[in-house]
């Protein structure tokens, strides 16, 4: 797309003036049926009559200022449990669910989340349950620093505790 950058601008002026910020895009699909996928998160949690709102006001104004666009449809939606999380705020509403966290030297770690802070470049407190055969099972509590992780997701559970 030629305008790329600003429609980046437009899309990102745009979200200031709400409580989402932008995740990440995805452009997918070919000239003139190109979708645009804009995913966006907040602190306290998507509803998703905002995001249908959003996406209607958002498709609006980018229709009026792009034209020419290459874009047929542009789609607002939350990350879902399988994107990572980008963001030490994304994780607020995540307290006390268990994380999956690969770190940059490729530790693997999984663990409650019981402590979640933006000091410095942020950090997180994993709550890691150990598990051994024939032996007592423990928990230790380990400081993770945010810029340390490669990737990290929240785990999905079912269970009723």
């Amino acid at each position: 797309m030629e305008n790329e950058s600003e429609l980046h601008s437009v899309i990102d002026e745009f979200f200031q003036k709400t409580d989402y910020r932008v995740i990440d895009t995805v452009l997918r699909g070919e000239r003139g049926t190109s979708v645009l996928e804009i995913f966006v998160d907040n602190r306290e949690g998507i509803v998703f009559d905002e995001l249908v709102n959003i996406s209607k006001d958002l498709n609006e104004l980018v229709d009026s200022k792009f034209t020419d666009s290459n874009i047929a449809n542009l789609v607002v939606s939350s990350p879902g449990a399988d994107r990572p999380v980008k963001f030490i705020w994304q994780l607020y509403k995540h307290k006390d669910r268990l994380l999956e966290i690969e770190l940059i030297n490729g530790e693997m770690l999984e663990g409650k989340a019981v402590h979640i802070s933006e000091e410095g470049d942020g950090k997180i407190e994993l709550e890691i349950i150990h598990k051994e055969k024939n032996k007592k099972e423990f928990s230790e509590i380990r400081v993770i620093d945010f810029k340390d992780i490669k990737n990290l997701k929240v785990k999905i559970s079912f269970s009723k505790k």
